[in-house]
């Protein structure tokens, strides 16, 4: 393969009609010691932001970049758009005693509205967000707290309330901004390991993301990306039911087969009979019980007619109950499988429902659908353009039929639990009766004499026979239905990867680009590649012979390009996210230098796409960036470890 014939084309915007910058950035942080000490004011900006922290080659005065505050002011952003905590749990209380009337500010703007967010450092404030020009002019309201006290409600509603609903139930609907801010914010500590390692429990960020399975994080990935379906979301939920189902019934299983192989060999030696028989054949269990009325005729001197038993009635009536609670069992398993399905179902028909409305609207109150004339106009003048009208009352059938059915499975939601409760007090039912059935050999067992012990060994081994065949019968029942669940989990499944392959233009967009930023940034001979299947979404760099990069080098470089094809993506509207990046210090986990210098080029020369960009970028580093970097207006902040005036607080803790 030879690269220069298959370099992707040239990375350009394709922003929304009408957006001008990013929706959501940060245009300021502050922090005070009290309301009327300031510590330190920054100033950012849409496009690129860099955070510096020289290294021992370039401060010149022998001072380590490390504890200079890169970090703390990455956390202290992540602070002020939502997240718990600002410092882990070792430095905050140091913080706090240090600064007990001390708070960050923020100016934060979103989609053009300025939102000032303040957040304590000490024990002594609140947490406030409010619409506001600056953050002084929040000043003689500090004391009082806001609802809601942080942003986060109002990113998420920007940005999710188009599927903050459709998450796994291990994740709240209003957690899902915390997790896409832990992507669009790495901890530092974990050093770009994986995709989707977003926080470390040492960073102390109270995030959600840090408990999360990547079947979760995945999920609100692909939502965000608009890779992921309702109808995926809906089978993956009942699928994740019948998974539990199944796992519940193979443990119990496991048990049966436990009794199966003690109790069986225990009757085999006391009945005199060969322990090389299958039990799971219902002749054998037959023969047992068989073998045990005999023993117990022998005991009474009675003659035994194969087949029957003293008490046969009684066993006939007690089979006759738990072939019917078994399967009232299994009607309530699916009924409850059915209930739980429909809320996504629901919500499903309420979003085409929407749909139609808003074509409805769009039809009556705004423009024609088809020609974007003004209605009024049309039906004065005629329409010169389509030969066909809008025709609304098939959009009103539409939101009728679609009405109708939310309010049929409304109506079918409110009946399930009826339902599932009437087949609650049947089992409960069928249970006393086979209780009192049990209660009733038991007290026939009372009956007889402590003298007749034979006769009572007997009737033992009559009931455990019995016991047993009833255990292996529950067994196969047990058995078929995990069969029946696991070829449901099956189709299932197919559904899903139907549904991902449908999700391949979603991935397609995100890949173009990934697949450009490897081309503009890495060397010749370097091509990028991803992938979405049942496992996850995987993201690789192939690499020609000859091309002289280390594993490392090419594993955190591939995760840098894919949050920056994820910033893009949305820059693009095609992503429902903010496209806001922070990179803490990304050099330091393993970047090449060289790709890591291009990185500072590449962004800024992303920012003359389009006034204002339409992105914000922020990074902090030690190593140098470029001359080119270090010359433009990104240059924010240059921070240091030593003297103390030089550190973000301007002061030790």
């Amino acid at each position: 393969m030879q690269p220069d014939f298959f370099q992707p084309e040239k990375i350009e915007f394709t922003m929304p009609k009408g957006q001008h910058g990013p929706r959501l950035w940060v245009r300021r942080i502050a922090l005070w010691q009290d309301a009327s000490t300031l510590l330190r004011d920054i100033s950012l900006r849409p496009g690129v932001n860099i955070i510096w922290s020289p290294d021992l080659s370039t401060n010149g005065r022998g001072a380590t970049p490390h504890g200079s505050g890169k970090s703390t002011f990455c956390r202290l952003i992540r602070y002020c758009l939502g997240e718990r905590h600002f410092s882990n749990e070792d430095q905050r209380p140091l913080m706090q005693h240090k600064l007990p009337d001390g708070f960050v500010g923020a100016e934060i703007m979103i989609d053009g509205e300025c939102w000032v967010v303040t957040r304590p450092i000490g024990m002594n404030l609140p947490s406030r967000a409010v619409k506001a020009d600056r953050i002084e002019d929040t000043f003689d309201q500090l004391l009082v707290g806001t609802d809601p006290q942080t942003i986060a409600p109002v990113i998420s509603d920007r940005f999710c309330v188009g599927y903050r609903e459709q998450v796994p139930d291990n994740l709240r609907a209003d957690q899902v901004w915390d997790v896409l801010l832990a992507w669009l914010a790495r901890d530092q500590e974990c050093r770009l390991d994986d995709v989707f390692d977003w926080r470390s429990k040492r960073s102390g960020s109270g995030s959600p993301a840090q408990e999360l399975s990547l079947e979760t994080k995945l999920t609100v990935v692909r939502l965000a990306i608009g890779a992921l379906s309702i109808a995926e979301v809906s089978a993956s939920a009942r699928a994740r039911t019948f998974s539990n189902e199944r796992d519940r019934l193979r443990q119990k299983l496991g048990h049966l087969d436990w009794f199966q192989r003690q109790r069986f060999d225990e009757l085999c030696e006391s009945l005199s009979y060969p322990k090389d028989r299958d039990p799971s054949d219902e002749i054998v269990r037959k023969e047992l019980i068989d073998r045990a009325n005999e023993e117990l005729a022998k005991v009474a001197g009675t003659d035994h007619t194969k087949g029957r038993t003293p008490s046969a009635d009684q066993q006939r009536k007690r089979q006759a109950l738990q072939a019917e609670r078994n399967k009232i069992v299994e009607e309530r398993a699916d009924l409850k499988a059915l209930l739980n399905g429909l809320p996504n179902e629901i919500a499903a028909a309420r979003t085409e429902q929407g749909t139609e409305q808003a074509r409805l609207e769009a039809g009556v109150i705004v423009r024609c659908t088809i020609c974007h004339v003004n209605i009024d106009e049309v039906k004065a003048n005629g329409c010169g353009i389509s030969l066909e009208r809008c025709n609304l009352d098939d959009v009103r059938t539409r939101i009728d039929r679609a009405e109708q059915r939310v309010a049929d499975m409304e109506q079918q939601k409110s009946a399930l639990p009826g339902e599932i409760s009437k087949l609650d007090a049947e089992i409960a039912r069928l249970d006393r009766e086979i209780a009192a059935i049990d209660e009733a050999f038991t007290k026939l067992e009372r009956l007889l004499s402590d003298e007749d012990k034979k006769h009572m060994s007997a009737r033992e081994l009559v009931r455990e026979a019995n016991w047993f065949d009833h255990q292996l019968s529950e067994r196969a029942a047990v058995s078929a239905r995990v069969e029946s669940i696991e070829s449901q989990i099956d189709g299932l499944r197919e559904s899903m990867r139907l549904e991902r392959e449908r999700a391949a233009a979603a991935i397609g967009d995100l890949e173009t680009i990934f697949q450009q930023l490897v081309a503009s940034l890495m060397p010749r001979g370097c091509s990028g590649k991803m992938r979405l299947d049942g496992n996850g979404l995987h993201t690789d760099i192939l690499l020609e012979r000859g091309v002289g990069l280390s594993t490392a080098a090419v594993e955190s470089f591939k995760i840098v390009a894919f949050d920056l094809a994820a910033m893009i993506l949305s820059v693009n509207g095609k992503a429902r996210m903010p496209s806001l990046l922070i990179h803490d210090s990304p050099r330091e986990a393993d970047l090449d230098a060289e790709i890591y210098s291009n990185l500072f080029d590449f962004v800024l020369n992303l920012e003359g796409k389009a006034s204002p960009p339409p992105f914000q970028y922020i990074v902090t580093t030690t190593t140098a960036p470029s001359q080119q970097a270090r010359a433009h207006e990104a240059m924010r902040l240059q921070l240091s470890s030593t003297p103390p005036e030089a550190r973000l607080f301007a002061m030790d803790f």
